[in-house]
C-alpha cells in the first residue's frame, strides 16, 4: 500500500478550502462515530438520511453523501483525506478557492450519482470527491511527482504521479468489472472513482482549451506540445544522421574526421539548444548523454550545461549528471552557480556513488566564504560524512 504525503509541486497561496474540507469530513466521522458506536438514534438517522441511494432519494444526498464515512473503518476516512491533502493544495492554487469548491462538490456529486445509477445501490464517502481532484491533477500537472510511503516493505518513494493514478484507475476497473460480473463483491465505490477521475480530467483539459483557466508550462497541452516538438527534433536528427551509421552526418565524419568538433557532435549541440529554448529538458538531457558518449568534456552553455546537469540528477542519473556538473566547474570557474554545482557534485560523488575521496577534493575547492548559511552547512555535514567514509575505507 502506498501512502502519498505531497508532490513536488508547491502551492502559491493557502489551500483555505481543502483545510476546510479535512476539518468538516473530520468533524462529521467523529459524530458518525458517536452515532453507531455510543447508540445515538439521531445521529444514526442523520447518517442514513445523508447517504446517497436511488431508494428514497433526496435533493441534498449528492451533496452530503461526500462528507460521510464507514463508521467502522477508519481508514475509508483517512485514505480519502491523505489523498485529498497530496493532491488538493497545488489543484486549489490553480483553480482558485471557489472553482476549486465548484469542482469538488459538482464533481464528487455526479460521481455519486454515477455509481448509484449503474449499481443500484447506496454510496458514502468523499472518494469521488478526490478522486475529481486527482483527475484535475492529471490535467495540470501530468509530469507531477507524488512522495509518500511504501507500508510493505517500508520505504520513501517518489513517483510520477500518472504512475500512482494510472494504477489505482487499472484497480477500480478490473475491481468495477468483476462485482458487475458478480464475481466479485468489494463493497467500493470504483465507478464513482472512475467518473471522478475522468469528470476531474476533462473539466481541467476544457478549461485550458477553451482559455478559461490560464494555461502554464506544467498542463497537459504544453506536455502533449513538447511531445511533438521532441518528436519533430528526432526526426529532424534522423535525418541529418545523427546516431545512424550510414548517414550524411557519420559519412561527413568518416570523410573529415580532423575536424575538432565532428559534424555528429555540431548537430548534437545545435539540437540541445533547440531542444533548451523550447524548454523540453528531459530531449536536452537525452541528447547529452549521447554528446558525452562523444566527448567526455562536452561543455553546452552555462545555463543549458546546468539546466542539463540539473534535469540528470533529478532523473537518478548519477554518475551522468556529476559528469555533466563538473565540465560546468571546469569551464564557467567564475560564474555566480559554480559553488552551487561544486556542492551538487559532492553530494553525488558522496551519497550516490560511494565516492569519499572525490567529494572531499570538491569540498576542498570550495570557497566558504561564499556560501550562504545552509549550504555552509551542508557543505560541512558533507565533510564529515566524506572523511568518516574515508576512514572507514582505509581501516578494511
Amino acid at each position: 500500500m502506498f501512502i502519498p504525503l505531497g508532490t513536488n509541486l508547491g502551492s502559491k497561496r493557502r489551500p483555505t478550502v481543502v483545510y476546510a474540507m479535512l476539518a468538516l469530513n473530520s468533524a462529521i466521522y467523529a459524530l458518525t462515530i458517536a452515532g453507531f458506536r455510543g447508540g445515538n438514534d439521531a445521529l444514526v438517522a442523520l447518517y442514513e438520511n445523508g447517504a446517497i441511494s436511488l431508494r428514497g432519494f433526496e435533493w441534498w444526498q449528492p451533496v452530503t453523501y461526500q462528507f460521510l464515512h464507514d463508521p467502522f473503518s477508519i481508514l475509508h476516512v483517512l485514505s480519502n483525506m491523505v489523498f485529498l491533502w497530496a493532491f488538493g493544495g497545488v489543484v486549489e492554487s490553480r483553480l482558485g478557492h471557489l472553482g476549486f469548491l465548484a469542482l469538488y462538490l459538482v464533481g464528487g456529486a455526479l460521481a455519486g450519482l454515477l455509481q448509484v445509477g449503474i449499481t443500484g445501490g447506496s454510496a458514502v464517502g468523499a472518494s469521488g470527491s478526490v478522486s475529481v481532484v486527482a483527475g484535475a491533477f492529471l490535467a495540470l500537472y501530468p509530469r507531477g511527482i507524488v512522495h509518500g510511503f511504501w507500508l510493505l516493505p517500508p520505504m520513501r518513494v517518489a513517483m510520477p504521479a500518472v504512475w500512482l493514478l494510472g494504477l489505482y484507475a487499472a484497480i477500480d476497473l478490473v475491481n468495477t468489472f468483476t462485482d458487475l460480473l458478480g464475481a466479485t463483491r468489494t463493497g467500493v465505490g470504483t465507478i464513482a472513482h472512475l467518473g471522478g477521475l475522468a469528470f476531474g480530467l476533462a473539466t481541467c483539459v476544457a478549461l485550458l482549451g477553451f482559455g478559461l483557466l490560464a494555461r502554464t508550462d506544467f498542463d497537459l497541452f504544453f506536455m502533449m506540445k513538447q511531445w511533438k516538438r521532441r518528436r519533430d527534433l528526432r526526426a529532424a536528427t534522423a535525418v541529418a544522421g545523427v546516431g545512424v551509421a550510414d548517414g550524411p552526418v557519420a559519412a561527413r565524419v568518416r570523410a573529415d574526421g580532423a575536424d575538432t568538433m565532428s559534424p555528429k557532435e555540431r548537430t548534437l549541440r545545435n539540437t540541445i539548444a533547440a531542444a533548451h529554448r523550447e524548454r523540453d529538458g528531459i530531449l536536452c538531457a537525452s541528447l547529452y548523454r549521447e554528446l558525452l558518449a562523444l566527448n567526455p568534456s562536452a561543455t553546452l552553455p552555462a545555463q543549458i550545461q546546468l539546466d542539463v546537469a540539473n534535469q540528470l540528477a533529478s532523473e537518478g542519473r548519477a554518475a551522468e549528471a556529476r559528469a555533466a556538473y563538473a565540465n560546468f566547474v571546469a569551464r564557467f570557474r567564475t560564474d555566480p552557480a559554480v559553488h552551487d554545482a561544486r556542492l551538487m557534485l559532492a553530494v553525488l560523488s558522496l551519497r550516490r556513488l560511494g565516492d569519499a575521496r572525490g567529494a572531499l577534493a570538491v569540498l576542498g575547492e570550495l570557497d566558504r566564504n561564499r556560501l550562504d548559511g545552509d549550504k555552509a552547512a551542508l557543505a560541512a555535514e558533507l565533510e564529515r560524512e566524506a572523511q568518516a567514509q574515508a576512514r572507514a575505507g582505509a581501516a578494511s
